[in-house]
Protein backbone atom coordinates (compact mmCIF):
# COMPACT_ATOMS: atom_id res chain seq x y z
CA UNK A 1 0.00 0.00 0.00
CA UNK A 2 1.99 2.79 1.17
CA UNK A 3 5.19 3.19 -0.05
CA UNK A 4 6.21 5.69 2.76
CA UNK A 5 9.24 4.25 5.22
CA UNK A 6 8.73 5.99 8.77
CA UNK A 7 11.88 7.41 10.00
CA UNK A 8 13.43 6.14 12.50
CA UNK A 9 14.47 8.00 15.90
CA UNK A 10 17.61 7.87 17.29
CA UNK A 11 17.94 9.12 20.46
CA UNK A 12 19.12 13.08 20.97
CA UNK A 13 22.44 14.42 21.95
CA UNK A 14 23.05 15.72 25.68
CA UNK A 15 22.61 19.16 25.53
CA UNK A 16 24.96 19.83 28.63
CA UNK A 17 28.00 17.66 28.35
CA UNK A 18 29.32 15.72 31.23
CA UNK A 19 32.64 17.43 32.77
CA UNK A 20 34.82 15.53 35.30
CA UNK A 21 34.75 17.66 38.42
CA UNK A 22 37.02 20.89 38.50
CA UNK A 23 38.13 22.27 41.85
CA UNK A 24 37.65 26.03 42.24
CA UNK A 25 40.62 28.22 41.56
CA UNK A 26 40.55 30.75 44.37
CA UNK A 27 40.70 33.99 43.23
CA UNK A 28 44.28 35.99 44.30
CA UNK A 29 42.13 38.32 46.19
CA UNK A 30 41.10 35.83 48.70
CA UNK A 31 44.30 34.20 49.27
CA UNK A 32 45.44 35.17 52.35
CA UNK A 33 48.55 37.84 52.45
CA UNK A 34 52.03 36.56 51.96
CA UNK A 35 54.16 37.19 54.83
CA UNK A 36 55.78 40.29 55.14
CA UNK A 37 59.72 40.44 54.20
CA UNK A 38 62.09 41.15 57.43
CA UNK A 39 63.07 44.64 55.95
CA UNK A 40 60.02 45.71 55.37
CA UNK A 41 58.48 44.35 58.90
CA UNK A 42 61.48 45.95 60.60
CA UNK A 43 60.42 49.30 58.71
CA UNK A 44 56.83 49.15 60.09
CA UNK A 45 57.58 48.30 63.98
CA UNK A 46 60.00 51.47 63.59
CA UNK A 47 57.31 53.32 61.94
CA UNK A 48 54.59 52.27 64.61
CA UNK A 49 56.97 53.31 67.46
CA UNK A 50 57.65 56.49 66.22
CA UNK A 51 53.87 57.23 65.70
CA UNK A 52 52.76 55.62 69.54
CA UNK A 53 55.84 57.40 70.84
CA UNK A 54 54.47 60.76 69.88
CA UNK A 55 51.07 60.30 69.82
CA UNK A 56 51.09 59.15 73.49
CA UNK A 57 53.59 62.24 74.28
CA UNK A 58 52.31 64.55 77.01
CA UNK A 59 52.05 68.54 76.46
CA UNK A 60 55.24 69.94 77.43
CA UNK A 61 55.25 71.54 81.12
CA UNK A 62 53.96 75.31 80.68
CA UNK A 63 55.20 77.65 83.09
CA UNK A 64 52.73 80.59 83.99
CA UNK A 65 51.42 82.61 81.62
CA UNK A 66 51.82 79.96 78.70
CA UNK A 67 49.78 78.79 76.74
CA UNK A 68 50.31 74.96 74.87
CA UNK A 69 47.89 73.82 72.27
CA UNK A 70 48.73 71.00 70.38
CA UNK A 71 46.67 68.80 67.46
CA UNK A 72 45.25 65.24 68.32
CA UNK A 73 48.12 63.36 66.45
CA UNK A 74 50.57 65.69 68.12
CA UNK A 75 51.93 66.68 64.40
CA UNK A 76 51.90 70.25 65.38
CA UNK A 77 51.59 72.34 68.47
CA UNK A 78 52.19 75.65 69.55
CA UNK A 79 53.15 77.84 72.64
CA UNK A 80 52.04 81.12 73.13
CA UNK A 81 53.85 83.56 75.80
CA UNK A 82 52.54 87.22 76.75
CA UNK A 83 56.08 89.38 76.49
CA UNK A 84 56.72 92.81 76.22
CA UNK A 85 56.71 93.10 72.66
CA UNK A 86 53.38 91.39 72.59
CA UNK A 87 53.01 87.95 71.43
CA UNK A 88 55.35 85.19 71.14
CA UNK A 89 54.04 82.16 69.60
CA UNK A 90 56.18 78.96 69.11
CA UNK A 91 54.86 76.72 66.49
CA UNK A 92 56.31 73.00 66.51
CA UNK A 93 55.62 70.76 63.06
CA UNK A 94 56.52 67.14 63.96
CA UNK A 95 57.54 64.82 61.19
CA UNK A 96 56.71 60.52 60.99
CA UNK A 97 60.26 60.41 60.48
CA UNK A 98 61.33 61.94 63.93
CA UNK A 99 62.20 65.41 61.85
CA UNK A 100 60.62 68.40 62.99
CA UNK A 101 60.46 72.20 61.75
CA UNK A 102 60.25 74.76 64.80
CA UNK A 103 59.32 78.55 64.22
CA UNK A 104 59.21 81.26 66.50
CA UNK A 105 57.60 84.14 66.03
CA UNK A 106 56.72 88.02 67.79
CA UNK A 107 53.87 89.68 67.28
CA UNK A 108 53.58 93.40 68.26
CA UNK A 109 49.41 93.77 68.33
CA UNK A 110 46.38 92.00 66.80
CA UNK A 111 46.47 93.58 63.52
CA UNK A 112 50.05 91.06 62.65
CA UNK A 113 48.79 88.23 64.42
CA UNK A 114 45.43 88.32 62.65
CA UNK A 115 47.58 88.90 59.01
CA UNK A 116 49.52 85.54 59.99
CA UNK A 117 46.68 84.19 61.00
CA UNK A 118 45.20 84.71 57.58
CA UNK A 119 47.80 82.96 55.68
CA UNK A 120 48.42 79.86 58.11
CA UNK A 121 47.16 76.55 56.22
CA UNK A 122 46.42 75.28 59.65
CA UNK A 123 43.02 76.71 59.47
CA UNK A 124 42.05 74.17 56.50
CA UNK A 125 43.41 71.39 58.00
CA UNK A 126 42.40 71.32 61.70
CA UNK A 127 39.80 73.99 62.16
CA UNK A 128 39.10 73.27 66.07
CA UNK A 129 42.58 74.03 66.65
CA UNK A 130 42.82 76.76 64.44
CA UNK A 131 40.13 78.52 66.52
CA UNK A 132 41.68 77.82 69.28
CA UNK A 133 44.60 79.26 68.35
CA UNK A 134 43.33 82.36 67.35
CA UNK A 135 40.96 83.01 70.64
CA UNK A 136 44.56 81.96 72.74
CA UNK A 137 46.53 84.40 70.67
CA UNK A 138 43.96 87.72 71.33
CA UNK A 139 43.60 86.96 74.92
CA UNK A 140 46.88 87.07 75.11
CA UNK A 141 47.49 89.83 73.80
CA UNK A 142 44.78 91.88 75.21
CA UNK A 143 46.40 90.28 78.99
CA UNK A 144 49.73 92.24 77.42
CA UNK A 145 47.99 95.38 76.76
CA UNK A 146 46.32 95.70 80.23
CA UNK A 147 49.29 95.01 81.89
CA UNK A 148 51.43 97.43 80.03
CA UNK A 149 52.04 100.91 81.90
CA UNK A 150 50.45 103.83 79.98
CA UNK A 151 52.77 106.73 79.49
CA UNK A 152 50.83 110.09 80.04
CA UNK A 153 53.27 113.25 78.83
Amino acid sequence: MNNLQTPEVTPSAPSVLARPPVKRRIDPIDAPARPLGSKRSALIAKRAGISTSTAGRNAPPVAAGETSLASGDGAVTFLLRGINHGLLMERTQRQGTGMRLVQTMVFGDVKSFDHWCAHEPLRFEDGLLFSKLVREGHAALADQRRSQPVCIA
